[in-house]
């Protein structure tokens, strides 16, 4: 890696000095509690920018399908590997009569699985896996029927990384790559692929999707909500001056998408290290001593080059964060039902274990980790009736907190720009 720092702060002390752009006065919160906006939200940002979907380790064969069920998109998606070993994404309806093409027991459940074809339960037709149709059952029933024009809808598809994404938007001519930009270049040759051990976390909470993507966007909360996982960052917090342990290494942002690097919490025995981190050799940085070795490192992770580095979170928009550490990398994908209720969707990626231990070790991680997830998701459900309550109008946000300035005027601004749109075609 280029030892040259890719991010230096502003001589000025304050991030905001290098992002004039986004202004530093209060912001408003009506984009987080308005249903009007809610909707125009799933118009212009949802249902028109890439989104990301799935790994493409979960349909490892061909004929290996899955569904997803997204409410902001109004539509039940369907992926599936093909004969040739294309990864294709569907509206996933049957074109007959509109019944729900690939389902269970529950047709609001997700589902997977693999099969030589696609066959809809209602009346019997048959689909290839590239979605074209096979033969509709009672052919000679069908009066001025054309079998070419009766495919499964398409949706847009593509993989970066191995990472699967879609995008409704049937005007959109930009790859993902280009859309995911400058950030997404300066990761590529991270070791993504391979075998996983693989850990998940889902949960629904009622709150807006960008109110829990905000505290992910800064670690000023660190010492103080994380205060019983992170014991070493209180006490130095106890001081309320600068706080080199939550402070961010850097904040970076590129057009719609932003990343920020903090300081790791050591993967050692500290003096606040509890009883049961000394027995396992773990504790919520990852398993002590057992850092991913991946080669070259991507010349986008540790932009400042800091020896103190940690945790690199790069935040794709509209709803996918990507967070690099010395254990391997977790995917955060948030996905609204409503105005006021969303669920989140963890994956935490860790190198296969090659012992008992490191099994063990990789467990106890998770578990603490799951406990930070807890604790950042505890404030949200009572933050978002407050809000909803109008006592309050706007954030007042500090230099720590730029990312959460930063989402709140991209989603804002591509909502304009939707509407824009719009007003001209009509």
């Amino acid at each position: 890696m280029n030892r040259e720092p890719l991010v230096t702060k502003p001589a000025s002390g304050y991030w905001h000095d290098a992002y004039p752009e986004l202004g530093r006065g209060p912001v408003s919160m009506q984009d987080s509690v308005c249903p009007e906006f809610y909707d125009k939200e799933k118009e212009h940002v949802f249902k028109r920018n890439w989104l990301y979907v799935g790994r493409v380790e979960q349909l490892p064969d061909k004929g290996s399908y899955m569904t997803r069920e997204l409410p902001p998109l109004d539509t039940s998606v369907l992926l599936v590997r093909g004969r040739d070993d294309v990864i294709r994404a569907f509206h996933n309806i049957c074109p007959h009569r509109g019944n729900k093409l690939v389902w269970q027991d529950d047709p609001f459940q997700e589902t997977q699985g693999a099969a030589p074809l696609l066959y809809c339960r209602f009346h019997g037709w048959r689909f290839n896996l590239d979605g074209s149709l096979i033969k509709p059952s009672r052919e000679d029933l069908l009066l001025d029927f054309d079998t070419s024009t009766c495919g499964i809808p398409t949706i847009q598809c593509e993989i970066w990384e191995g990472f699967i994404f879609i995008n409704l938007d049937p005007d959109n001519t930009e790859s993902v790559r280009d859309f995911l930009g400058e950030f997404a270049r300066g990761i590529e040759g991270y070791p993504f692929d391979g075998r996983h051990q693989v850990y998940k976390f889902r949960a629904e909470l009622q709150c807006n999707w960008k109110i829990f993507m905000d505290g992910f966007a800064e670690s000023y909360h660190g010492p103080y909500l994380h205060a019983t996982s992170f014991g070493a960052l209180t006490e130095v917090a106890k001081a309320d001056t600068a706080n080199p342990y939550t402070d961010a290494l850097a904040f970076d942002i590129k057009g719609l998408h932003r990343m920020f690097s903090f300081y790791g919490e050591p993967s050692r025995e500290t003096p606040f290290s509890r009883p049961i981190e000394r027995l396992t050799r773990s504790s919520p940085a990852g398993p002590w001593n057992k850092k991913v070795d991946i080669g070259h490192m991507p010349a986008g992770l540790n932009p400042t080059r800091s020896e103190n580095y940690g945790f690199d979170s790069f935040q794709f928009f509209p709803n996918f964060v990507l967070i690099f550490s010395s254990s391997g990398f977790t995917t955060h994908a948030h996905w609204p039902t409503g105005p006021h209720s969303h669920i989140v969707e963890v994956d935490m990626y860790f190198r296969p274990p090659t012992s008992h231990r490191e099994r063990i070790a990789q467990e106890l991680t998770v578990s603490f980790l799951n406990d930070v997830v807890l604790e950042d998701a505890s404030p949200l459900e009572g933050m978002q009736a407050m809000l909803n309550s109008g006592a309050i109008s706007e954030f007042h946000l500090n230099d720590e907190e730029i990312l959460v300035r930063h989402l709140h005027k991209a989603v804002q601004d591509c909502v304009a720009a939707g509407e824009r749109r719009q007003a001209v075609v009509t």
